[in-house]
């Protein structure tokens, strides 16, 4: 199972993405290829996306 985690409205909060999410960033909010595959490697390796 794959779970993201990303910051709300930039205040240091933490939300967990859930399975339903992080398929809508594939299908519909990642543009180009280079986007999935970053977005991948940092969900795989538990990664921030500023690391």
């Amino acid at each position: 199972m794959v779970v993201g985690v990303m910051k709300v409205d930039g205040h240091g909060q933490a939300k967990i993405l859930t399975q339903e999410e992080i398929q809508l960033l594939f299908t519909e909010g990642l543009t180009c290829i280079r986007d999935h595959a970053l977005f991948g490697i940092y969900l795989y390796n538990a990664c921030r996306i500023r690391e």
